[in-house]
């Protein structure tokens, strides 16, 4: 609570402190926190930049906001060009091979899937964790499939896994990664705290997961079968990072 009162009073003295308006006392207390105070520091990043493209003559702002579209066009355009490239050539080599269209397809799709996650977290200027999240799970949703296709039709090797193993399994994985990202975004809980709470939850999903594929039985999860091995790691480090954020909110 008392992190919280700090913050709320440097938040609120920042827009002074950035203009430079404060005196040398609030100065030198402002810094100290910002010193351990990520978020506070990202909030004063924001508004010096912001004052600056607001204080820029008109000419500058213009500039600035053609060299940074430009820049990023030339980076999307490469990265495009570089990915049809590779297609291309796998394609050939696949086609050449083995007369027809096999693990080509795999190496297409992760490429496209690739630069669509590039593409949003260049573009993107707001929420681009939840964006990329979002494409990410979609994503690999489509790749699974394609994966199975390929393997499955194309290729003719492995068994039908799927709708049994592929799909329950990245569910379970998502849902952990999902998880702490919302925390963060909509109940604004501290970095460390999701990181904790991100290895907690692999302890579950690592259970979950054999369970799936038929390692474990619900006697060997009751009875905690491989704890050491396979949940004892992720505890301590989420212990770790937990008692990481407690210290840093009491400062």
């Amino acid at each position: 609570m008392e992190r919280r009162l700090d913050c709320a009073i440097v938040k609120d003295l920042l827009p002074l402190y950035v203009e430079g308006m404060v005196s040398n006392a609030s100065k030198e207390s402002i810094e100290e926190h910002l010193k351990s105070c990520e978020e506070c520091e990202g909030v004063r990043r924001n508004m010096a930049y912001e004052l600056e493209e607001e204080t820029a003559p008109p000419q500058v702002q213009d500039v600035k906001r053609f060299l940074k579209k430009t820049k990023r066009m030339f980076f999307l355009y490469g990265l495009g060009g570089l990915s049809l490239i590779a297609i291309l050539v796998c394609l050939i080599v696949d086609l050449a091979l083995n007369r027809g269209v096999t693990w080509s397809l795999i190496v297409g799709s992760s490429v496209l899937y690739a630069d669509v996650l590039a593409y949003v977290l260049a573009v993107c200027k707001k929420d681009k964790c939840l964006a990329a999240m979002a494409v990410l799970s979609i994503g690999t949703w489509g790749l699974l499939a394609v994966i199975q296709f390929a393997g499955y039709q194309l290729m003719d090797t492995g068994t039908f896994w799927l709708f049994r193993y592929g799909y329950p399994i990245m569910s379970v994985w998502l849902a952990v990664l999902w998880i702490p990202v919302l925390l963060r975004r909509f109940l604004k809980w501290d970095l460390w705290d999701c990181i904790a709470l991100l290895l907690f939850l692999t302890v579950p999903g690592n259970y979950v997961t054999k369970l799936i594929t038929g390692d474990y039985m619900w006697i060997d999860v009751l009875h905690l079968r491989g704890f050491v091995s396979d949940a004892l790691g992720e505890v301590v480090a989420g212990i770790i990072c937990w008692i990481i954020g407690r210290i840093r909110k009491k400062r």
